[in-house]
């Protein structure tokens, strides 16, 4: 059903004709039950793909690049931005 790369991520979705005739015979509760585990495989490899790898210090970094934005505004950014990292 699917095929990996090198790191382990899925190169794309590939249903074979023997899948294509089970999820063809498949009821209703059974079909949402394959739609379920098809989105959270790929929610789950989405998130490994994606990691974190912007951090706070690198946001603080560049709003002080920014012109017009002094270090009381950047601190209320920061503060902002924080609670969503945390979320």
């Amino acid at each position: 059903m699917d095929r990996r790369d090198g790191d382990g991520m899925k190169k794309g979705f590939y249903l074979n004709r023997e899948q294509y005739k089970s999820v063809k015979r498949m009821d209703h509760r059974k079909m949402e039950d394959f739609i379920f585990h098809v989105y959270s495989e790929g929610y789950t490899d989405g998130k490994k793909a994606a990691g974190r790898d912007i951090k706070l210090s690198d946001i603080a970094a560049a709003l002080v690049d920014v012109k017009g934005i002094g270090t009381k505004k950047t601190a209320e950014v920061m503060r902002a931005i924080s609670g969503l990292y945390e979320r």
